[in-house]
């Protein structure tokens, strides 16, 4: 519903409602002032007080019944219409009574009052009830919010212009009267224009026994357990407000020291609680979202004892403001405690509202009401036997007020406001513990606005009646509280048997109303079960199942098991709405740290997202379910966190936080600038990145190895709000000039140091860093320097980088294809898809803050660009640069000295590495991911053998920020220490959605099965700079050809059988070169690559494989002989004069193949064969 919407429907009822409270406060405080000051008696004027209220509350009593009979009966428009003008007449009576007080005294103004509360209990039961007919679920707790808001507001208005409309009228007290009709007559014409709704319940018939009307109201609403404790709540609430009403009178009047108190002291007193209570109403309103929060409940109670305590106590000083006389204190603590009354008794009402069937909310509010009223009238009755004690003796004579007095307490106002906060604490705590739901849903609170930052999407799929299945993933402990906080329904969990009886949840989970899930093997168990669960749906009740069966021990979904169809009722249709939890991976009560124990969080709050998504189809299995959200996950992951920022932004975040910590080390060199001194240099450099580049020149080319100038020039780009185009100084001069030419760069940053010792020509565009670094006055860096100090972040980053300092989705860098296919590719990636990269990558891998790592992977490299970049710049954690990822002998050095705990290579990186350096020097390492390349098992086993660590196989490409997969261990525990599942590539990142498809009709492919492999995420790439057409032909629909075949098991992890260009179609079947390639490798047993297979057409099969290789320790028949003995299919095992020698394996600076130039070699070989 549109908000103009909304407004146009509650505006004739809140100003109704408005008016009316305000003519019951005013008129009530015209009485009270007009009593009191005759009074000068502490009995007198607290008896007084307790009969005004028993006065006022007993026609709620009275005629709730009937007012609920006619709420249902009628249409509720007509009913509100009529009691308005019923308030009217009253009005009028009021203004003779008035005229009347100096012969008749005040008695005859409570009968007026008695009318007055007859009126609003006819009121009140149609207003209720009209609000959830008129406005749905999700706008519930906002509608009542600014209901109750308002509503406070006239209290505090009524209060307040109590005592002005008595000043203004003196001793003509019939003028009150007369205002008092005027604002009635009001708000009968803002009645007439409330929106018509039919009578809910017609065929309801009158009752005339007035006693079992009230038993069987009684009867109804005990019959409703929940509700009924939810109107005890709310009932409690009231009469503690009436009584903290009356108290304040007798408090201002004889406690606290003004001498000659006023009516303005009274009412100002009044006025605190009333303020409060309408900022509380808000308050709950607003925290309550787009649902009914019982959460918030017990906040209130809490905040209501603790400020009924410091009334009691803590009055403060009193200052002399000339009318009246204030206590600043104290009417402080008064608003605290009337917003603490708003909190607790809004999402009460609410509550009671959704909950209550359509045809039967007239009668049941008119029961509410009852029992509301019935409170207030025993807080009469108290507040007369606590303080109206008179302590004399009774004489026959003596009327029977005098005589039940004599019996009473005389108790101060602090000893009443002690026993109302002990009184209140003892009542909560008892509703709490009869009710389940409050006590979750107060931790739900805690979870969702303190320990964690939620963001939910999707909550509308949750039915707002009627049964539902959820189906969600499992991360947490705490994951069935975070659903539940999507939703003001409640919500069964099934809990395997493992965790159900752990001692510490037993007790909790058992109250909670948690359905325990026998093991699978226990057939008897299980055939319950499932009968538990269909009663339970059947009864309209919303289950949720983690089909798991136990939380992620590694951050990534695990299979999902047979059975949720078995749970549910065939005669129903009970929709499965599936659940993706995000980002909770790495909180304290996941399992990232291994046992569950107090510790600090990586991040507080902690961030975590719920999707929630439609409704799946009937005879979904369980794998769809799991494809499916895992698709949720990817879509989620598209929309950035609140607090994401561009990377430069971040990094001057964490330089104005750690100023002198160290995070870029060159190897080599003894000194390292620390975080605030790398920040005034790019500042200093983005500045002549101006001066140097046309504003209209998006791009600004960087060609330098891994260094930290290379951080500081990449940093300075984006803070010059330009995009940094990382060159590839490996390439050749040709895709050097082409890279250049698509990007049109004017400008390339580089060193000549650097060019020197490289022997690369200079290029026109180039200027040096070190000539730059000497045009800078010192002038200028002061002023940079007393800048980057002084100013806050955000201001400063205003200032440095105006375009581009918030925004996620520009272009972050532009990196070139290793062109292993043909010319290289412009791709563009953004900030958030290398961030939300980043933030996948590190939590699958474990990170602590003591990890820090080895920059040999070259920056124009995108897995070399978020590990030795990224990372750092937005974590902090140190990075130890070399410019060669072939130097093993410094690599070995670094890690060794600096003692570094993570490293990333290829598998030929690392060959390398394991021929040139010791064992000691890899003692530091946690964790060793290698990527870019298959991974074969002999160098894998190699490697475990000489370090006693794993190498972990990661897959991606740059176009995917890059990593898509990491091969972890069942547990992140076992990480680095034990492999995944061999063969594989693992299973997708957190937030990245991976499907396997036919390559001709891309239909979805079941588990297990080869196809080619599309991948969906916030890691998509932007897209290949000015070629719209391969970016469109390459990403459909959001999601990625990868180009790769490959096939998913039903845990999500993947094997890579090849690339859909790297296989031979033989003999009517499909051959994979880069099995046949590994399979060669394997037996060579070589540490260098030397082995490339390709295929060339053949005239009999269609096409042959050829071998291209080096240098060979087997002759080809042997190689054969063992190709057979592994089992490889015929078709699979090359000829022997397949085997063609090449001098120097083709070869690109990333490692890789370059497949370009083998194909042109394959070329040459078929075209020598067809002469």
């Amino acid at each position: 519903m549109k908000e103009e919407g909304i407004w146009k429907r509650l505006t004739p009822l809140v100003g109704a409602q408005f008016l009316g409270i305000f003519n019951d406060h005013a008129f009530k405080m015209v009485t009270v002032l007009t009593a009191v000051g005759i009074s000068r008696n502490y009995s007198t004027d607290t008896a007084f007080l307790s009969i005004m209220t028993i006065a006022f509350v007993a026609p709620f009593i009275l005629f709730s019944e009937s007012a609920g009979y006619f709420a249902d009966k009628f249409s509720k428009r007509v009913t509100l219409i009529l009691s308005k003008a019923a308030e009217l007449l009253i009005m009028l009576l009021g203004v003779y009574v008035f005229s009347k007080v100096p012969e008749w005294g005040v008695s005859p103004l409570i009968g007026v009052m008695f009318l007055m509360a007859a009126q609003s209990t006819f009121f009140s039961p149609p207003f209720s009830g009209i609000l959830p007919e008129l406005f749905p679920e999700k706008d519930l707790s906002k509608v009542n919010g600014i209901a109750g808001m308002l509503s406070f507001s006239a209290i505090i208005l009524g209060v307040s212009g109590g005592f002005i409309i008595k000043s203004i009228s003196g001793n003509e007290l019939y003028m009150c009267g007369v205002i008092f009709s005027f604002i009635s007559l009001a708000g009968f014409l803002f009645s007439l224009k409330i929106f018509s709704v039919p009578a809910a319940n017609k065929a309801r018939k009158w009752d005339w026994s007035f006693i079992a009307k009230h038993i069987e109201g009684f009867k109804f609403m005990k019959s409703k357990k929940s509700l009924f404790l939810a109107v005890l709540g709310e009932s409690y609430f009231y009469a503690v407000g009436a009584f903290i009403q009356s108290v304040l009178i007798i408090l201002a009047k004889y406690n606290l020291d003004i001498p000659g108190t006023s009516a303005v002291d009274i009412g100002i007193l009044q006025l605190a609680p009333a303020l409060g209570m309408g900022a509380g109403c808000f308050l709950a309103g607003y925290l309550s979202g787009n649902k009914v929060e019982l959460g918030l409940v017990p906040f209130g109670a809490i905040g209501m004892v603790v400020f009924l305590i410091l009334t009691a106590f803590v009055q403060g000083p009193c200052v002399d403001m000339g009318l009246f006389m204030f206590y600043p204190v104290l009417f402080i603590i008064l608003i605290f405690l009337g917003m603490a009354g708003g909190i607790f008794v809004i999402p009460l009402k609410a509550y009671q509202q959704q909950r209550t069937e359509v045809s039967e909310r007239g009668k049941f509010f008119g029961n509410a009401n009852k029992i509301c009223f019935t409170a207030i009238l025993f807080s009469g009755f108290l507040m007369f036997f606590l303080s109206s004690g008179t302590h004399d003796v009774v004489s026959k004579t003596s009327g029977i007020l005098s005589f039940l007095q004599s019996y009473c307490l005389s108790l101060t106002p602090s000893s009443i406001l002690i026993i109302l906060a002990l009184l209140t604490f003892s009542v909560s705590a008892y509703l709490f513990w009869l009710l389940p739901e409050f006590a979750i849903r107060f931790i739900i609170v805690i979870l969702t606005k303190i320990i964690y930052k939620m963001r939910i999407t999707g909550a509308e799929n949750i039915p707002e009646k009627g049964p539902a299945l959820l189906v969600s993933n499992h991360v947490s402990f705490v994951d069935g509280l975070l659903i539940t906080a999507c939703t003001s329904r409640s919500i069964r969990f099934l809990m395997h048997e493992d965790y159900y009886r752990y001692p510490l949840l037993y007790p909790f989970v058992k109250w909670a109303g948690f359905i325990e899930v026998p093991s699978m093997k226990r057939v008897g168990k299980m055939n319950a079960l499932f009968e538990t669960t269909k009663k339970y749906l059947r009864n309209g009740e919303i289950l949720c199942v983690f089909p798991e069966g136990k939380l992620t021990r590694n951050g990534v979904m695990d299979e999902f098991k047979e059975g949720i169809r078995k749970m549910l009722p065939e005669e129903i249709r009970v929709p499965i709405i599936p659940i993706r939890l995000g980002m909770i991976w790495g909180s304290i009560f996941s399992y990232y740290y291994g046992k569950i124990k107090f510790r600090f969080p990586m991040e507080f709050p902690h961030p975590a997202s719920v999707t929630i998504g439609p409704p799946v189809a009937d005879g979904t299995t369980p794998f769809e379910m799991r494809q499916i959200i895992s698709e949720l996950a990817a879509e989620t992951e598209l929309v950035p966190r609140s607090e994401e920022r561009p990377i430069h932004y971040q990094f001057a975040k964490l330089a104005k936080q750690r100023p002198f910590r160290k995070t870029i080390y060159d190897f080599g060199k003894n000194k390292a600038c620390g975080n605030f001194e790398l920040l005034v240099r790019a500042i200093l450099l983005s500045r002549k990145i101006r001066e140097l580049s046309a504003p209209e020149d998006k791009y600004v080319g960087v060609l330098l190895p891994n260094t930290s100038a290379a951080a500081l020039t990449l940093l300075a780009v984006m803070m010059a709000d330009k995009v940094p185009a990382v060159l590839n100084f490996t390439s050749s001069k040709a895709s050097i000039e082409t890279a250049i030419a698509k990007a049109d760069i004017k400008c390339i940053l580089s060193s000549r140091l650097f060019l020197e010792k490289a022997g690369i020509e200079k290029i026109d565009g180039m200027v040096f860093l070190e000539d730059i670094a000497k045009s800078i006055s010192k002038m200028k860096k002061y002023a940079a320097f007393l800048t980057a100090a002084f100013l806050p972040r955000q201001e400063l980053m205003k200032i440095v980088a105006p375009e581009s300092h918030r925004d996620v989705f520009r272009t972050a860098v532009l990196l070139f294809s290793s062109g292993s296919t043909g010319l290289p590719k412009g791709i563009m990636l953004s900030h958030h898809n290398i961030s939300s990269n980043v933030y996948s990558f590190l939590r699958i891998m474990g990170w602590s803050h003591k990890d820090s790592i080895m920059g040999s992977l070259p920056l124009f490299h995108s897995f070399g660009l978020i590990t030795g970049f990224w990372i750092p710049m937005m974590t902090g954690c140190k990075v130890v640069y070399t410019t060669n990822p072939l130097d093993a002998t410094s690599i070995g050095r670094a890690l060794e000295e600096h003692k570094l705990t993570i490293l990333l290579a290829t598998p030929t990186f690392i060959q390398a590495y394991m021929r040139k350096c010791a064992p000691k020097q890899f003692l530091s390492l946690r964790l060793v991911v290698t990527g870019a390349e298959k991974l074969r098992s002999d160098i894998a086993e190699k490697f475990r053998k000489m370090t006693g660590l794993s190498l972990i196989e990661g897959y991606g490409c740059t176009e995917l920020s890059p990593v898509v997969s990491i091969n972890v261990s069942n547990s992140i525990l076992n990480i680095g220490i034990i492999p995944g599942k061999q063969g594989s590539i693992g299973p997708p990142m957190p937030g990245i959605c991976v499907k396997i498809v036919d390559p001709a009709t891309f239909k979805v492919l079941p588990p297990d099965t080869d196809g080619l492999m599309l991948v969906k995420g916030a890691n998509v790439m932007l897209g290949y700079l000015n070629e719209p057409e391969k970016t469109a032909e390459i990403i459909k629909d959001g999601w990625y050809n990868t180009g790769d075949i490959a096939k998913m098991n039903g845990n999500g992890y993947l094997t890579i059988t090849g690339r859909i260009s790297r296989f031979s179609k033989i003999g009517g079947e499909m051959v994979p070169h880069e099995l046949v390639e590994n399979t060669i490798n394997e037996i060579l047993k070589t540490e260098e690559r030397c082995i490339a297979v390709t295929g060339i057409p053949d005239k009999t099969k269609g096409e042959k494989l050829i071998v291209f290789h080096t240098y060979l320790e087997l002759i080809p028949e042997k190689i054969i002989e063992e190709m057979r003995i592994k089992g490889l299919p015929n078709l699979w095992i090359p000829r022997a004069d397949a085997f063609i020698k090449l001098e120097h394996m083709p070869l690109l600076g990333s490692g890789k193949l370059d497949l370009s130039n083998i194909r042109q070699l394959a070329e040459k070989v078929a075209a020598d064969e067809s002469e």
